[in-house]
């Protein structure tokens, strides 16, 4: 019988863990002499540096519409004790003295969510609706309820707002959110208040796999690189973002690549969290491939492959790890290392996969066989696509018709994408030819339809590589004997003329386009 995950303690995860980090930065960066203290939360192991002394805590940023005085032997100490943290009655955060408001901000947060237990609820308006208490477990990270006010209130917001002048953003803060027919639903109210402002700039720069930073990223570049041109992009309609980062401290603004790492760092270890909660006490497989980067470091994917508590088969990233070296053993170290830091049992694993390398594979010294021996379970199970793909290979090559068709099919695309001359060339003829077609109406049009491709290259050890090849020479047959023909009658070396000569009598041989439809 499985365990099923507990609940992280704290309610506010991840969101929590990544405020501290960014109080203690600025705690750490701001003060120069204080002596500091650890203070933790109940579910995490980070500690945040509090200074003893509130003169020392940093200045965030000071309303213009609050009019405090600057002395600071005009504010008395607060007994964070003594806080309201009812939403509806408690004040707001800009109410509270500058040099009070971390001490503050950081007291609210500890803390935690206001969710107090609901037996009877207020029913207001025409159909008698209602908040409801499951809403606590789909909005987890930030939503609050108040029985006084009967209103919804959000605690990230209330933290890190900044003045109750603004119209638009004091419903979830100072007024409270009560309009419970616009919960749910495709337009739910929720999902549009944590959603209005997302991290662009991060967000883009993730899903496109591009690199955040840039080599020159001071002001006066002309390019600052995909991070700071994207945030500049958000900038020009977002004025919370343009408000941070204009008030906000020369040490706290959070764009350094040291402390974006870090903030990065810290989404990876939630996520990780996540999936390790999700797999609990379960058997799993472990799947590892490794390839070297555009840096020349060898790194190495680790995927868990396991059944959740709902009885659906999940596969998660859990690791990229750069490696050494790729021997069996280095391997097998990193993954128990991995595994260790997670309190993953290694005898929970069921199944290993891996490519056909023999330092995956061997029988005897392969990391297969290293894991198998201190947990028999852990059956190995070769690619079935990579393997499947290596056994037609090396079939096709057995059998002399096929592995002349191949070697005469890689000849004629080297010779027809040798320069940048014949690639335009064969895209020209391509158009000429997609054209004629459907002018004698042979080919059917549409969106998506009938694109200008490329000649494609086979390549061994990617599957499906040959068949998108042969696939590719028959959409474009008679645009490459069109291309053959120009460096035939135009070419000035001899040597190249003689080669588009060669390779024109093998394309348009009995022989090879009968290979070719039969590969299709």
């Amino acid at each position: 019988m499985r365990a099923t995950p507990a609940r992280p303690l704290h309610p506010l995860a991840p969101l929590l863990d990544l405020l501290q980090l960014g109080q203690a930065f600025t705690a750490t960066g701001s003060t120069s002499n204080s002596s500091d203290v650890n203070v933790e939360l109940p579910t995490t192991n980070v500690a945040i540096p509090i200074p003893k002394n509130v003169e020392d805590v940093p200045i965030l940023s000071i309303p213009e519409n609050v009019d405090i005085p600057i002395s600071q032997t005009q504010f008395q100490r607060i007994d964070l004790d003594s806080l309201d943290y009812d939403p509806g009655t408690r004040k707001q955060i800009c109410e509270y003295h500058v040099n009070q408001r971390d001490e503050i901000q950081r007291a609210y947060i500890i803390k935690g969510l206001h969710q107090p237990p609901l037996k009877t609820l207020k029913k207001s308006g025409k159909h008698i609706r209602s908040f409801q208490a499951s809403w606590f477990e789909y909005n987890s990270t930030w939503l609050e309820y108040s029985p006084t006010t009967d209103a919804a209130y959000c605690l990230p917001c209330f933290v890190f707002h900044n003045s109750k002048g603004v119209v638009g953003q004091n419903t979830f803060t100072v007024g409270g959110f009560r309009n419970w027919k616009k919960v749910g639903g495709k337009d739910c109210y929720f999902q549009g208040h944590i959603g209005k402002d997302p991290n662009s700039a991060h967000r883009v720069a993730e899903q496109m796999s591009i690199a955040f930073r840039d080599r020159d990223e001071s002001c006066s570049s002309l390019n600052r690189g995909n991070f700071f041109e994207s945030l500049g992009i958000v900038t020009f309609w977002n004025e919370k973002v343009v408000e941070i980062i204009e008030k906000a401290p020369k040490n706290a603004t959070y764009t350094s690549p040291r402390i974006q790492k870090e903030i990065l760092h810290v989404f990876s270890a939630k996520v990780k969290k996540a999936i390790r909660e999700e797999i609990g006490d379960a058997k799993f497989c472990i799947m590892v491939d490794e390839a070297r980067d555009e840096s020349m470091k060898e790194q190495m994917a680790v995927v868990f492959r396991y059944v959740d508590v709902e009885g659906f088969v999940k596969e998660r990233v859990f690791g990229l790890i750069h490696v050494v070296d790729t021997a069996a053993l280095t391997l097998k170290k990193v993954i128990y290392s991995l595994l260790s830091q997670h309190c993953l049992d290694i005898q929970n694993i069921r199944g290993q996969g891996y490519d056909g390398a023999s330092n995956m594979r061997g029988m005897w010294n392969g990391l297969q066989a290293l894991i198998l021996n201190d947990c028999p379970y852990a059956y190995y199970i070769h690619c079935f696509a990579h393997r499947l793909q290596l056994a037609l290979v090396k079939a096709s090559k057995q059998v002399v018709p096929i592995s002349h068709f191949f070697l005469t099919l890689l000849f004629f695309i080297k010779i027809v994408n040798a320069s940048c001359k014949r690639n335009e060339q064969l895209k020209v003829a391509n158009a000429n030819e997609i054209a004629r077609l459907i002018d004698l109406e042979e080919l059917e049009t549409g969106s998506g339809l009938n694109q200008i491709g490329t000649l494609q290259r086979p390549v061994e050890t990617r599957w499906s590589s040959h068949f998108r090849s042969v696939s590719s020479l028959l959409k474009m047959f008679t645009s490459t004997v069109k291309v053959l023909h120009n460096i035939i009658d135009d070419a000035i070396d001899g040597e190249h003329r003689a080669e588009a000569e060669l390779a024109y009598e093998g394309l348009t041989s009995f022989e090879f386009v009968f290979i070719l439809h039969l590969e299709k």
